[in-house]
């Protein structure tokens, strides 16, 4: 979302014919969900977070044709209790070449998952950095009140299996924060 790009880089990466591109960019841009600024003679657009719609827009996208179906469509296995993004991508702080943090918890194996996910990775041009707790291992660290577990758990998730309903019961009675 902080990147901006001319009418051709566009239209190269949605591979749309230019005429459509402009149509298009046009719309948004009166509607003010993007931005357009002039360098030189090139015409940059970028996207407009200012706009009132901006997170409910970028939440519809990302649940329905975004990194969260594309995980969703892999990561149907019937181990996984929670799979959740984490990090920057979560809060909503992302750019173009940010990686995806991603935590599993089930009854599944790194090299497995590793697996399942060389195709998103490819399909979304992305890296996915992943962490994989098995269960008792998830539970064990949560009674350990690991560091690292207590800050992810604390901060926004974006969930892609289960919801935070589904982790307050792998948890128990400890405090689930932030979902």
């Amino acid at each position: 979302p902080e990147d901006s790009f001319y009418q051709r880089q566009i239209s190269a990466i949605t591979r749309q014919s230019i005429r459509g591109v402009q149509r298009e960019v046009e719309k948004l841009h009166s509607l003010g969900l993007i931005e357009k600024t002039t360098q030189g003679n090139r015409v940059y657009y970028k996207v407009n977070r200012n706009c009132p719609i901006f997170e409910e827009l970028k939440n519809i996208l990302f649940k329905s044709v975004g990194i969260a179906k594309v995980l969703k469509d892999n990561l149907k296995k019937d181990g996984i209790k929670a799979a959740f993004i984490y990090g920057s991508y979560a809060k909503g702080e992302e750019s173009l070449s940010s990686d995806i943090d991603l935590m599993v918890i089930g009854d599944i194996s790194s090299r497995e998952l590793s697996g399942i996910l060389s195709k998103p990775k490819r399909e979304l041009m992305r890296e996915i950095n992943y962490v994989v707790f098995p269960m008792q291992e998830f539970i064990k660290r949560i009674k350990q009140k690991d560091h690292f577990l207590k800050s992810v758990l604390k901060d926004k998730k974006m969930f892609i299996v289960g919801d935070n309903d589904a982790l307050k019961a792998i948890i128990g009675p400890r405090k689930v924060e932030a979902a």
